[in-house]
């Protein structure tokens, strides 16, 4: 439990713990909120608790939270979980959730179905939100695009919805590519996107991209920006998410010194997105 002004700093920490999905829930006449975070059953409890705790006190939140840890069996903290979800608009998408009536078409809107599963990406998480809007803005019709930690898959089928010519999502979970397989059937994009099993570093190996999706956190993109770099043509982009608003002058200390230049940010508190395009090649002059 938190008080409602540190519910920000509280969920990126547990986001930042590794969670699965995080359910707010006001608590009335205490002026708490009680915070429902799912964690992977093989992580422990003591383990998690120290990873936990540790996250809380880097987040400025350790002496207010109060965690409390139990088990929940398999699969019915996704049940939980769903039941909290409804449809969001996210600019110019409607993202409508596994078991949620999407309705009447709302006019000028680009219906996304997701199954949620166990795997990060429905749209609700700020980060997520924020590389939707950047996605919207810096997508050319006809690009290529590599969706690294797809997840879900949310951020691959909205480049398609948005006209990217050819589309590579690649995870290392083979439970989140079994959710965005699922979703590319639910949304008709099977034959759009290729899905791959491998580590967000390989993106090279199937570049090079016009644009590349990262959401994924500071500490493995700070990891493979060589790697962002060398997949991207030259004058292409990357838009990095997930990323606390703490980490950001460091991860654009070392995208810089790669090469790599920022054109456009975005932040809900305590997110924030980057944009950052990599130099054009320098014509030859005679």
């Amino acid at each position: 439990m938190v008080p409602p002004a540190l519910e920000e700093a509280a969920v990126a920490a547990l986001w930042d713990s590794g969670c699965l999905g995080v359910q707010v829930v006001a608590s009335g006449r205490a002026q708490r909120l009680t915070l429902n975070a799912y964690y992977p059953g093989q992580a422990g409890a003591k383990r998690l608790g120290g990873r936990l705790g540790t996250a809380l006190r880097r987040a400025g939140v350790g002496e207010q939270a109060r965690p409390r840890l139990s088990a929940v069996r398999a699969g019915h903290w996704v049940e939980r979980w769903q039941r909290t979800l409804r449809p969001m608009t996210i600019g110019r998408f409607l993202i409508v959730p596994e078991g949620c009536r999407s309705g009447a078409a709302r006019r000028g809107r680009t219906l996304i179905r997701v199954r949620f599963g166990q795997a990060f990406g429905t749209g609700e998480h700020a980060s997520t939100r924020l590389c939707l809007r950047l996605l919207e803005t810096h997508l050319r019709p006809g690009a290529t695009v590599a969706d690294l930690g797809t997840g879900s898959g949310i951020l691959a089928m909205a480049a398609c919805r948005l006209g990217a010519r050819r589309v590579i999502a690649v995870d290392d979970d083979e439970v989140a590519l079994g959710v965005a397989r699922a979703n590319l059937r639910d949304n008709n994009l099977q034959g759009r996107v290729r899905l791959v099993r491998a580590d967000a570093a390989s993106a090279r190996d199937w570049g090079p991209f016009d644009l590349v999706l990262v959401n994924i956190g500071a500490t493995t993109i700070e990891r493979i920006v060589p790697d962002l770099v060398s997949s991207l043509r030259p004058g292409g982009l990357v838009i990095l998410s997930g990323i606390l608003m703490n980490d950001e002058k460091e991860l654009l200390r070392v995208a810089v010194s790669l090469g790599l230049r920022p054109i456009d940010r975005r932040r809900s508190l305590p997110w924030s997105a980057l944009v950052l395009q990599r130099a054009r090649r320098r014509r030859r002059t005679s």
